[in-house]
């Protein structure tokens, strides 16, 4: 790593922090939505839209974390798929098909206008992608936050 890593230190650990509190975030969204009576429909509606948007929130926040990190350390990385890549030829990540269809789901979720699509994407946020965030922001941490060396 290049002493220009020391340049974007701050930024780093800031967009680390704010995407890892985006994730305890959808994690409480989660857990409160699974309280929500079955009858309650709009309720159910009205989590099931927070846990979206909180998805896309995070999903834009941890690609921009990666360019960040990738760009400090010399490569320029401008796309939410070139930034997963990255990560999976970096170890960051452990499925790279599970990045690519989160990046799907994250696209449609702008273009999906009916309801039963809208649950699907839903579904998958909360069964398939908050443990491979998780796990990637874990990463990030041991490799980047937590690694004094790097920053000297």
């Amino acid at each position: 790593m290049t002493h220009s890593l020391e340049n974007y230190k701050e930024s780093i650990v800031l967009s680390y922090q704010y995407a890892f509190r985006l994730l305890l975030h959808l994690k409480n969204v989660i857990a409160a939505s699974k309280q929500i009576p079955a009858e309650d429909e709009l309720m159910k509606e009205v989590y099931r839209d927070s846990i979206v948007k909180k998805y896309e929130i995070l999903e834009d926040r941890l690609w921009k974390l990666l360019s960040k990190i990738f760009k400090a350390s010399g490569l320029e990385l401008h796309s939410p798929r070139a930034c997963y890549r990255q990560a999976f030829k970096e170890g960051w990540i452990e499925h790279i098909d599970i990045w690519n269809d989160m990046l799907s789901s994250r696209n449609a979720t702008a273009h999906v206008y009916n309801e039963e699509d809208y649950e699907q994407i839903k579904q998958k946020i909360v069964d398939e992608y908050v443990q491979p965030i998780e796990a990637l922001l874990q990463k990030i941490k041991e490799e980047v936050i937590d690694r004094d060396n790097i920053w000297n």
